[in-house]
């Protein structure tokens, strides 16, 4: 069973909901050693380095465990490198530099069994069947698909969105599960946990 670490957006914040979802990326494993891939996808590669190292230094901040990075450069090498490691981690960032991914991830179900995914903002997207993108620079009346590896359409950055009912109304038109998740704040859960009736989940 994979386990899923939803985030809403802004983990640069310094806070104490976004120290807890970095503490997670190694309590969850239970080894002494985690092996932790980054993915900054959805970032120009310029940003690469100096994202990874601010992240590095949030996940190493309160655990004794011994923790190994890398980072995931393609769609081939995260194959590959999911067999033998612990934790993914999709960062945020920009939709027309994720969404192109989408298409090769086929394998990512399958790999990710046992294992824990972290996806914050585009990152949480990205495992969605649907989802409205979240800032107003965006196409933001379009239902994204994402690669569908939970049953829920997702809206991120739900507390500073200024369009809620416009976007809610386009994903009830699916009649599945809608999750919503604030900036700095997140979910934690198994697959079969995220499968629920009802109204939005507001968390």
């Amino acid at each position: 069973m994979t386990t899923y670490l939803l985030h809403g957006g802004k983990t640069s914040i310094n806070n104490p909901n976004n120290d807890r979802f970095f503490d997670e990326f190694a309590n969850l494993v239970d080894k002494p050693e985690v092996k932790i891939l980054l993915c900054y996808w959805a970032r120009t590669k310029d940003q690469w380095k100096t994202k990874s190292e601010q992240d590095i230094s949030r996940i190493k901040k309160k655990t004794n465990k011994k923790i190994i990075f890398q980072l995931v450069e393609n769609p081939t090498k995260l194959q590959i490198q999911l067999t033998e490691n612990d934790v993914l981690y999709v960062a945020g960032g920009e939709a027309y530099l994720l969404e192109p991914y989408y298409k090769e991830l086929g394998f990512l179900k399958e790999k990710l069994n046992n294992k824990i995914y972290a996806g914050s903002s585009m990152g949480t997207f990205l495992v969605s069947e649907n989802y409205v993108l979240s800032l107003d620079d965006q196409d933001t009346n379009t239902i994204h698909q994402g690669v569908g590896l939970l049953p829920i359409q997702t809206l991120c950055h739900w507390n500073i969105e200024t369009k809620k009912e416009q976007k809610l109304k386009l994903l009830k038109q699916n009649n599945k599960p809608i999750l919503v998740l604030n900036e700095t704040e997140y979910v934690n859960k198994p697959v079969p946990n995220f499968v629920r009736e009802g109204p939005p989940i507001c968390i």
